[in-house]
């Protein structure tokens, strides 16, 4: 090796060696100071990027995972709420049963029923104006679908959070098939009356057996079958047409599944054979909504679930022609739930009103009622339709249950789930992307320290080089100068 002193070449090499010590030094003592491996773009540029965009996920899926929970909420707040409804729809039933028996009420106690009735309405009237999450009313249909037909045969009865709202001018109602009722309408003169013994049974419902005595007449059995089916709280109407010497039997509801069987003692009296049973139904109407599949039960006709525009819009025909049936226009005011980090991902939810008004109609009865607020119970006959309207309402309150529990055990419950998963994940990923391993970057660290001590120590051993130089060049220019000085 050269001595050399304008350049210290092996001082300016220690120097870089101990500038690079430093820097990765520096930056283990950054890595370990925030527990980040990435810290700015240079670290890694792809990894920031990386990065970055999981956290905005995260920071997305955060946000609708609070967003779930608190419709979750929501949807529990109203179903409390329905609870209360169908508690009082409940003791509504059991009012109007009590006020059937005419056996054994009186004046007193079916003004106390009607009372009772009354105050059960307002409860039900208070939950719908009153229920509220926050500032919004939840059960007044505000935040639901709202809807109507365009005259008395045609009643809107509800539609889905799918059901898109209709033009102004409506959807349009054609019906195909008319509904029908199971009836039995056979002669019945005194003679086979005699000795009659018939065996009338409800489909899912209750069995009554009536026998006539012997002699007895064809008016004393339509009466004997007649009590029977109301002290059986049958759903069955029994008709005697005396001048025509006609009996009928027929079913108070619309639709296939609402139907009776009878049995006789007698071949060719009110059914075929003797002793087998024959069974009569109804048929349920058919029919398109805005030229749509729709499904049909008793009277109503319900879209179909895979409908573009009427998915779950049901109405009521109460009318007796086919053809066009009229329009129905609906309104969609359903909640929307962001559960998702993209703005597509929502959850509708249709929170329908519980008003009395609206509640128990589409019901074809004898006194009237067009819904549960009209009910009245100050005849038998009052107090039976009105048993079959608080049935409607039962029947459109358990499935607005339904919907709800659907909607909060299979969409909003599971969406938190599959969110804390996401978020679990997410944050794995870009943990692994940017977090600092600590035990590495310590092992790191203490060894750019020594790197950095030893890169010091070299650099102050290369500048000993110049010394040297100029230690040799000092002691030879005084040798030089002592052996001149000796000459002379």
């Amino acid at each position: 090796m050269s001595l050399v002193m304008k350049n210290n070449i092996e001082s300016i090499n220690a120097i870089n060696h101990l500038k690079e010590a430093q820097k990765e030094m520096t930056d283990s003592m950054t890595r370990l100071a925030s527990g980040k491996k990435i810290n700015t773009g240079a670290d890694s540029p792809d990894g920031l990027m990386m990065s970055e965009i999981l956290k905005a996920q995260i920071s997305g899926v955060q946000q609708a995972l609070q967003n779930t929970e608190f419709s979750l909420s929501l949807v529990q707040t109203a179903e409390g709420a329905l609870i209360e409804v169908n508690n009082l729809l409940l003791q509504m039933k059991q009012l109007a049963t009590t006020a059937a028996n005419e056996g054994t009420t009186n004046f007193g106690t079916t003004i106390s029923l009607q009372n009772q009735i009354r105050k059960a309405l307002e409860g039900i009237d208070r939950v719908s104006q009153f229920t509220r999450f926050g500032n919004k009313n939840l059960l007044d249909g505000s935040q639901g679908t709202l809807g109507t037909g365009d005259n008395e045969e045609l009643v809107f009865l509800r539609a889905s959070e799918k059901t898109i709202a209709s033009p102004l001018r409506g959807y349009d109602v054609d019906i195909t098939e008319l509904p029908a009722r199971a009836i039995l309408s056979e002669d019945l003169d005194n003679f086979d009356a005699s000795g009659l013994q018939i065996t009338l049974e409800e489909e899912d419902g209750a069995i009554i057996r009536v026998k006539n005595p012997e002699g007895a007449s064809a008016i004393g059995f339509a009466n004997r079958l007649k009590d029977a089916a109301h002290s059986a709280n049958l759903n069955i109407d029994i008709i005697y047409d005396e001048d025509n010497e006609e009996l009928t039997i027929q079913h108070r509801e619309y639709g296939l599944i609402q139907g009776f069987s009878v049995t006789s003692n007698k071949d060719g009296v009110i059914v075929e054979d003797a002793y087998e049973a024959e069974l009569f139904l109804g048929r349920d109407i058919e029919g398109t909504i805005n030229d749509e599949p729709a499904e049909g039960e008793g009277l109503v006709l319900t879209g179909n679930y895979e409908n573009n525009k009427t998915s779950g819009l049901s109405v009521a025909f109460l009318g007796d022609s086919t053809g066009s049936a009229g329009a129905v226009t609906v309104a969609q005011n359903a909640l929307k739930f962001q559960s998702g980090i993209n703005t597509n991902e929502k959850i509708l939810v249709a929170l329908n009103s519980t008003h009395s008004t609206l509640l128990g109609r589409g019901i074809v009865n004898f006194s009237g009622f067009k819904n549960l607020s009209q009910i009245k119970l100050t005849s038998t006959q009052e107090a039976i339709d009105s048993i079959r309207i608080v049935d409607q309402a039962l029947e459109q309150l358990l499935l607005m249950r339904a919907q709800l529990g659907s909607i909060q055990k299979n969409t909003l419950e599971t969406q938190i789930s599959v969110l804390r998963s996401s978020a679990e994940n997410l944050t794995s990923a870009e943990s692994i992307i940017r977090d600092a391993d600590m035990a590495l970057e310590f092992a790191n660290f203490t060894k750019n320290q020594i790197v950095t001590e030893s890169a010091a120590a070299a650099v102050a051993q290369a500048n000993q080089t110049v010394d040297r130089v100029l230690n040799l060049l000092f002691n030879n220019i005084t040798h030089s100068h002592w052996q001149s000085m000796s000459d002379h």
